[in-house]
This record gives C-alpha cells, structure tokens and sequence, in this order.
C-alpha cells in the first residue's frame, strides 16, 4: 500500500500539494478580439479565471487602446460565470452587479487584469500547479503563511483572526493582506484513495496565564500528532525522553509553562487514523451478505451445529459443519480453497434427503443426488442402493459394486 507523503497506486496522485503564489496574478488577453471581449455581454472571457466578486483589480491596455469604456486603473470585479468576468466601478457596484458599458474593442494583445495583496482584497481562490482549483472542504486542509508565521486555520467565511474558507475554494484572510506581505501556503487533497483519513479538525482555546491543560475533541497517539501554534507561533512537541513546549496524554494538551492571558492556542491533529468503527458496542463492524448490511452491531459469525468450525489460514478459509444428535449440520467437512469448493462426503443437491428410499439406502457412496437422480464419479458404489420408477442413476465406468444395486428406473454407465 502507499503511505503518507508517497504517490498513492490510484486515485488522487500527489495528495500533497504546494499553492500558486496568490501574491499577484496576471489575467493577458486580447483585447481586441471579439471573441475575447463581449460589446454584446459586457464581458471579458478567460478559461476557468481565478477572479472573484468584489475583488480589487488593475487594468493596463499593454501599449494598445483601451477597450472603450475603460482606461488604465482600478476596476472592480463581477464574476460573470466560471470562463467570464465583467468590471464595476467600485465596490458597491459589482456587489450590486452594477457592470460598466463596454462600448467598442480595444487594440492590442497584451491588455491585462492584475489582482494582488494590497491592503484591500481579502478573498483569493486557491490554486495550484499554475491554475488548478483547489478542492478545499475544511481550513484545516490548508496551511498557509503570511511572513513566516502559520496562520490560524477557521471553517468560515468570516474569521476574525487568520483565515477561514469560502465556497468554490476560496481563501478568505481576517486582514487583507500588503504587498510587501510573503505568501506560502500548501493543500491536503479531500480524498486519500489508498488509506482511511480522519478529518483534520482543529481545536482553539484562549491562554489565561494561569491553566497549562486542554482538553481536545480527539485523542492523538501521541504530541507529535497535533501541530500547536500560540499566537501563530509553531511550538515544538516533546517526544520520549525530551521535554519542549507541550505533550499529549490520552485527549489532554498540556504545555510546559502556561500560556500568556490572551494568546491564541490553535491546536491542528494531523495523525493518521484507520477506519472508523460503527455500532453500538463501539467496536463491530456488523456482518454484510452480498453488499447488504445484515446487522451493524454484531461481532460474532456463529455456525449452528455441534463440532462446527471456522478457521482462516492465509488466503484459505476452512468452514467445518458437523452434524450432531440434533440433526443440525450438513454432516462431513467443506473447505474453501483457490480452486472452489471441495467436501470429503456426498452431496445432494435440489433433495429433500440422502436417505430418499426411491433413490438410495443412505450408505456412504462419495457422490452427488441431484434432484430425481444420482450421479456417482467415483468407480466403486459401496452400500445398497435402489433406483426407483422415473428415478435416473449415472455413473463414470468402469464400475464396481460392493454392495446391491435394485434398478426400477434408468442407470447409465459412461
């Protein structure tokens, strides 16, 4: 199997992934062209655009003409559908949908777009390999640093402090971000198709100079399973034998000295897990018959029958059914192996018994009843045996008979 960090056999290759630089992004297109700028729509066209409602933009005609109804500047953007944008005035405008005229095309092809950190955009849409959306679906997917410092991770479109997501995988920071402001962030994909995955939940708490434990909403393996951040800062874990800034026991945070009144504690479990367990007795996982879930609750697969058995060796299974005074049981032994199904007794197949007097006494003969008839691949019939009126035997010769054979019906030697 693949383990994490290593490219997974199936599904979702490279799981690990770092973001585009989200800093400042260049939309260049024609700006003469009529395929490219709508006069009809209002609308210029680029494939799968990172451009977002409300976002603060720059326009430059690349040394052309402008298109009319523009000119070099700030602009603000209305995202007009996943290929298509159009510009607004002001902030309000393009909230309001409020688009400006596009009259005429410009000249040129260089004419560009520019969205960057300054000091008023807040939302940007996660990308990666030079385009890419991300699928984000929790924060705690991403980690992203501004100058340095990992930024708290909060599942909504409003945080108050770091960064929280929005639909369509947006970033949405708690400060707009500067210019002069260095950006790294890197994703976790939604699926892991070779191993379980929990949720990377994160958990925050607010130091009070006074308390040095907390509890969290799981119980990592050990410290170096959760990544601690105080005021943003990345704290070191202890390990056996070396005590650092915190340790884990059980679902209890405990730090070395307490955190100062006021400091932000981000706690984000990033361990691996296995797969979850269901049921009521909090630890089956229930009995399934052919993709159907039979019971979620039971752990036990119990065989009727005196002497029954069920042992797995390896890639074989080996089911035992004995039967007993009781009548349960088939009698004999089955075995499951590579090659099928294999019993060391007869079988009788569409019967209501062995024993039927129209088709024979029940003695051990190493064969198979089938439905009104017998069919016998071993050379010698042993026991008593009667083949009654419209009753079929069939056997592989030659043929030995040890014991009586009484024929009312049809018997055919192969």
């Amino acid at each position: 199997m693949s383990y994490l960090g290593n490219r997974p056999a199936t599904g979702d290759n490279n799981s690990f992934k770092i973001l585009d630089d989200i800093t400042s992004h260049t939309l260049t297109f024609d700006g003469s062209s009529s395929s490219v700028v709508s006069t009809a729509d209002n609308t210029v066209t680029a494939h799968n655009h990172r451009f977002l409602t409300g976002q603060r933009v720059t326009y430059n005609d690349g040394g052309g003409t402008a298109i009319t109804g523009l000119s070099d500047g700030v602009y603000y953007v209305i995202k007009h559908g996943h290929n298509t944008i159009q510009l607004a005035a002001n902030a309000s405008d393009a909230a309001s949908g409020a688009a400006i005229n596009l009259s005429a095309l410009g000249a040129g092809t260089a004419h560009t777009l520019n969205v960057a950190f300054d000091g008023v955009n807040t939302k940007f849409r996660a990308t990666y390999g030079s385009g890419t959306k991300a699928g984000i679906r929790r924060a705690a997917q991403l980690q992203v640093s501004i100058n340095g410092v990992i930024q708290q991770p909060q599942d909504n479109a409003t945080p108050t402090t770091g960064f929280g997501i929005d639909v369509d995988s947006i970033i949405v920071f708690s400060q707009a971000p500067i210019s002069t402001d260095i950006f790294w962030g890197s994703l976790v994909a939604s699926n892991f198709p070779t191993f379980d995955i929990s949720d990377n939940d994160t958990d925050t708490f607010t130091g009070d100079n006074s308390a040095v434990s907390f509890t969290l909403s799981k119980d990592p393996k050990d410290a170096r399973n959760v990544l601690v951040t105080l005021d943003g800062v990345v704290q070191y874990p202890s390990s056996p034998g070396v005590t650092k800034a915190y340790d884990v026991s059980q679902n209890v945070l405990t730090f070395t000295s307490a955190p100062a009144l006021g400091v932000d504690i981000s706690v984000r479990h990033i361990g691996f897990a296995g797969p979850s367990l269901s049921g009521s007795n909090g630890g089956s996982v229930g009995i399934t018959s052919a993709g159907n879930l039979i019971n979620a609750d039971a752990k036990t697969l119990n065989f009727i029958g005196l002497g029954n058995t069920f042992a797995v060796r390896g890639n074989i299974v080996d089911i035992s059914i004995a039967g007993g005074s009781s009548g349960a049981g088939a009698g004999g032994t089955f075995a499951v192996s590579s090659t099928g199904i294999h019993t060391a007794s007869s079988v009788g197949v569409n019967t209501t018994a062995l024993s039927d007097a129209l088709v024979g006494s029940g003695s051990s003969f190493q064969g198979m009843y089938v439905s009104n008839g017998m069919v016998i691949m071993d050379n010698t019939l042993n026991g008593n045996h009667y083949i009654g009126t419209a009753f079929n035997g069939l056997m592989a010769g030659p043929v030995n008979i040890d014991g009586v054979l009484t024929i009312d019906g049809n018997y055919v030697v192969v």
